[in-house]
């Protein structure tokens, strides 16, 4: 039995163990580098992702975790949307400030990715000035939550999430080279479902 195998059924066997009081509706998808514009574009000391949960009647939340262990800022944030969501509001934790829309108004180097990445209209979000200060810097999050529009439901965005369709893109900087690096998320076939006491089940996809 393979590592990763093996640890989904562990992950699997302990789910089983955890009364669901303690469970979170949320699914966790790795924020993956594809570029490589420096020496830690593939450091396993990078631990970026996001949170999809089930917000308030009719709304979705995006939260976005920096856990990295070495100097980097999630800057900006993209979405590539199936006209599924209409932009409701941020919420900051504390050291990350963030308006709308981002500069420049695409996923830098987005077009290299098959399909192109292509940001809504509007939904794009940029660290305000100075950053990297009020990025998303290791220990820290911000919250994105979308209105569900035309029908859609939380079931209907993880569906999109794990088939590619809705992508979310990030642009990280302040490296500790000075580079900067773009990410996506990255369709999930076995999104694991969040544990209420910490991130045991979330299975990284480090880039081969």
């Amino acid at each position: 039995m393979s590592r990763e195998k093996f640890f989904r059924s562990l992950v699997f066997y302990c789910l089983l163990l955890i009364p669901a009081s303690l469970l979170q509706a949320g699914y966790v998808y790795p924020l993956e580098i594809f570029t490589d514009n420096g020496i830690y574009y593939d450091s396993p000391d990078l631990n970026l992702y996001v949170e999809v949960s089930d917000g308030e009647a009719g709304q979705v939340d995006f939260t976005f975790y920096n856990e990295s262990l070495l100097d980097s800022s999630i800057a900006r944030i993209y979405f590539d949307d199936n006209s599924l969501l209409g932009i409701a509001g941020v919420t900051e934790g504390i050291g990350t400030s963030f308006s709308q829309p981002g500069t420049p108004g695409n996923l830098p180097s987005g077009n290299t990715l098959e399909p192109p990445f292509v940001a809504t209209d509007e939904f794009s979000f940029d660290g305000d000035s100075p950053i990297p200060h009020n990025g998303v810097n290791p220990g820290e999050w911000l919250r994105i939550t979308f209105d569900l529009i035309n029908s859609s439901t939380f079931a209907t965005i993880i569906d999109e999430l794990d088939a590619g369709t809705l992508r979310i893109g990030t642009h990280i900087i302040a490296l500790p080279d000075g580079s900067s690096e773009s990410a996506v998320t990255v369709p999930e076939p076995a999104t694991i479902v969040l544990l209420g006491f910490g991130s045991l089940a979330l299975l990284r996809r480090r880039k081969k």
